[in-house]
């Protein structure tokens, strides 16, 4: 058995997840892979395999949108106000904010919020989040929000003049040769998620907010992220389907030389290191004390990360369905972690 079996065996036994895939690459070639578990535990049980396609929920953010943004640097201003793309955004509230500020999550947007009660589908969306009112001022903290990445895939789109799924094949997934898609064809290729979109109805009505179109059977083949299924299935902040290689055939083209400005950080002023819609590993819950300085990654609500190694020459991801079939509350940072040092004794 080998470091990452052994990984996925202790992890699924002590219930972290019920399924997961684990792979650790290097730039040019997959060093070791495993899968263990369960696709899908309601309403029935299927076994997880290679092939199995994960939610990468968040993963979606750095892997497309940050990708994106890069592939397409010579049409967006990264100092540019989202008001010079998006009309809806010319309006004295969003003074201050940049591309950058929403790369780096430092706009000062709130955090979350349900788009969908403003209506579905992308022109909703727009006038929706044209609509919010920030919490801090440009600059001042680091807010992690989906909104950003929201209103990046709308300008990226605005840009482009193309669905962010599409641009995303043609620019990202197929030059980097990753299957990696949006809206999978078949469910049950996918890893179930959520029974009935309980946490995110209940952050929902915590706001005295309603909503009738909430899910009630379990999530499987659709993204568990309410914004991004409702605004269609493909958005800039989640929608993201795929299996561990997908997910490193995308990465590695992060470790080329002339990819290093984005994930070098750029909230130095901040308790956590931000770079380009990448983490850095200062103040990061998932970093572990072995990876270097310049290491960064992503993770995702599904149970899913991504981190990288520079220094180290290394590619570490996970995915799981750890949300499957609720939501509970684990430590699931420390899953992270475990995962990271069995990575890096094994490989660095």
């Amino acid at each position: 058995m080998t470091p990452l079996d052994l990984f996925l065996e202790r992890e699924i036994e002590a219930g972290s997840f019920p399924g997961g895939a684990a792979l650790v690459g290097s730039g040019s070639e997959v060093l070791a892979e495993a899968v263990a578990g369960a696709a899908s535990v309601e309403p029935d049980r299927s076994s997880a395999t290679n092939g199995t396609l994960w939610d990468l929920a968040s993963l979606t953010k750095p892997l497309c949108t940050g990708a994106l943004v890069f592939e397409n640097a010579r049409a967006l201003a990264l100092d540019a106000p989202p008001g010079r793309y998006l009309p809806e955004w010319k309006k004295t509230r969003f003074d201050g904010i940049t591309l950058e500020r929403l790369l780096t999550h430092t706009s000062g947007l709130p955090a979350w919020y349900p788009v969908y009660v403003g209506g579905e589908g992308p022109a909703a969306y727009r006038r929706t989040l044209a609509e919010m009112e920030p919490e801090a001022a440009p600059g001042e903290r680091v807010i992690y929000s989906d909104l950003n990445f929201l209103a990046l895939g709308a300008v990226l789109e605005e840009v482009l003049g193309a669905p962010v799924e599409a641009a995303f094949d043609a620019a990202v997934a197929r030059p980097s040769g990753s299957a990696a898609r949006f809206r999978p064809a078949d469910a049950a290729a996918c890893a179930a998620t959520e029974r009935g979109d309980r946490f995110e109805r209940a952050m929902t009505e915590a706001r005295g907010l309603a909503y009738a179109g909430f899910r009630r059977g379990v999530v499987r083949g659709e993204v568990h992220d309410g914004n991004a299924l409702r605004r269609g299935g493909a958005a800039g902040n989640a929608g993201l389907f795929g299996t561990a290689r997908d997910v490193w055939q995308l990465a590695r083209r992060w470790l080329e030389p002339g990819r290093a400005a984005y994930w070098t950080d750029r909230t130095a002023d901040h308790a956590e290191a931000r770079g380009l819609a990448w983490q850095g590993s200062r103040g990061a819950g998932s970093a572990i004390a072995r990876m270097s300085p310049r290491a960064f990654g992503h993770t995702g609500f599904t149970g899913t990360s991504l981190w990288m190694d520079p220094d180290a020459g290394l590619v570490l991801v996970l995915l799981t369905n750890r949300v499957h079939p609720e939501v509970r509350e684990i430590r699931f940072n420390e899953v992270r972690q475990r995962f990271h040092e069995a990575a890096y004794a094994a490989f660095a």
